[in-house]
């Protein structure tokens, strides 16, 4: 055996030291704040209401956003939450799911705030004509023995205010038969846009994002609980979490062009 032959073996092992050494220190560095978004930057997780997507994707390509965006419905994302999904920043549909959250110790409660406001709407297929629901039996009618698709009324906020609407009009009980209930107000709305359902309950947003249908009446905003989208940070979030939180913050007028309304001043909060 010769010389060259006899020293590879002890080379390797230097290697094979150097590199497990080396592989030691990154895991190291990742594990420091400090250093994690350099050496190890992985994009901000952002749990959020499907109703969001369009809008969302929209401001993480307009702003450049380094981010992860899943999607859901608002009782689904709590759940994954406090049962141990990695989410950094969580922006949910209703403001009791967000209370829940922070119940459960999940959330920094600092940094809670009202992003964004919307409306209830019927939807319908663009050709459609606009109606004036002035009872029940108008709407039944209107759905023309097909049903009315809406989000489940127990625990997806785009039902919870339908159904907090249809009770304040006296509607609820006669109207229960024709129901249609989805896991999320998206899936409600893809039953109206491929024509599935005649009638939907969705949000002003939704009927942006969806070329295939109009808005065909606008309920009473006095008759269901004002909609708020709350965003929080989560207490396991990556320290660059705050800095995203404020771009979405900020990136109302992209919101706006997605049928989102801003929210009064005073309820607001913190969004940092």
């Amino acid at each position: 055996m010769s010389r060259k032959q006899a020293l590879a073996p002890r080379a390797a092992i230097r290697n094979s030291h150097a590199m497990t050494s080396i592989r030691s220190l990154i895991t190291a560095l990742c594990t420091s704040v400090a250093f994690a978004a350099p050496l190890c930057a992985e994009p901000v997780k952002i749990f959020a209401a499907s109703s969001l997507k369009t809008a969302l994707d929209q401001v993480i390509e307009t702003h450049s956003i380094d981010a992860l965006p899943v999607y859901g419905g608002s009782a689904a994302i709590a759940r994954q939450i406090t049962q141990g999904a990695e989410a950094d920043i969580v922006i949910l549909a209703h403001t009791d799911w967000m209370d829940w959250l922070g119940m459960q110790g999940t959330l920094h409660p600092q940094s809670r705030c009202n992003l964004l406001s919307n409306a209830l709407v019927i939807a319908a297929l663009n050709d459609s004509p606009e109606n004036d629901f002035q009872t029940a039996d108008d709407l039944i009618a209107a759905l023309n023995g097909g049903r009315l698709a809406l989000g489940q009324m127990r625990s997806v906020p785009a039902g919870q205010y339908a159904q907090a609407y249809l009770s304040n009009m006296g509607w609820l009980e006669v109207v229960r038969p024709h129901l249609a209930e989805t896991s999320n107000v998206r899936l409600a709305l893809a039953l109206v846009a491929r024509g599935e359902t005649p009638l939907g309950f969705v949000y002003a947003s939704d009927v942006a994002a969806e070329p295939r249908v109009r808005v065909v009446f606008t309920p009473d905003p006095d008759a269901y609980p004002a909609i708020r989208y709350p965003m929080a940070i989560t207490v396991n979030a990556r320290a660059k979490s705050v800095a995203v939180a404020k771009v979405l913050a900020g990136a109302s007028e992209v919101f706006a062009e997605q049928g989102f309304n801003a929210v009064p001043a005073q309820e607001v909060g913190r969004c940092e």
